[in-house]
């Protein structure tokens, strides 16, 4: 008699166990679509252009880096929220700001960096630039004077130039 109780007991305390873990389940609320939404700013406008290879593109997004010993300006025609596929790295040695480096003459990833990414194609900082001239020069914290008017490994131009507010 015993037997037949403790299967019904065992079996009553795995419905129990069953239940008590379903029910401390919790799923998430979905968003109400009245509540505000985290957006980022978005200008339908480019900031400026940039040209590769003879075509001109749009600046959407700009990103500063600054130290005690480098300046790099990073430039993408997409927007910040969407993802960067395209983008440019312009740098130099914190030391040359304000001045028009040639390089030819100069040691790259020393004196300038330079970076072009695109789905199709990406110049590494270690290829050389064959020839050019890169500036960056910046009053304040947001003010920019910028050049970078270089000819690329494999003979392609890039020209970006801008002055004005980041």
């Amino acid at each position: 008699m015993w037997e037949p109780m403790n299967k019904l007991y065992n079996l009553l305390m795995a419905a129990l166990m069953l239940i008590m873990t379903v029910s401390a389940c919790e799923k998430p609320e979905p968003p109400h679509p009245d509540e505000p939404t985290v957006e980022y700013p978005t200008v339908d406008y480019p900031l400026c252009t940039y040209v590769y290879d003879g075509t001109e593109y749009p600046v959407h997004s700009v990103d500063v880096l600054s130290s005690d010993s480098q300046i790099l300006i990073r430039i993408s025609p997409f927007k910040k929220n969407e993802k960067q596929t395209t983008y440019a790295v312009i740098g130099i040695n914190a030391s040359l700001e304000g001045m028009e480096i040639d390089v030819d003459t100069a040691w790259h990833n020393d004196d300038y960096y330079f970076i072009y990414e695109t789905p199709l194609m990406y110049y590494s900082q270690f290829r050389e630039l064959r020839s050019g001239k890169i500036k960056i020069s910046h009053s304040g914290d947001v003010y920019y004077d910028i050049l970078a008017d270089v000819v690329l490994a494999d003979g392609k131009e890039f020209t970006f130039k801008y002055k004005g507010q980041l």
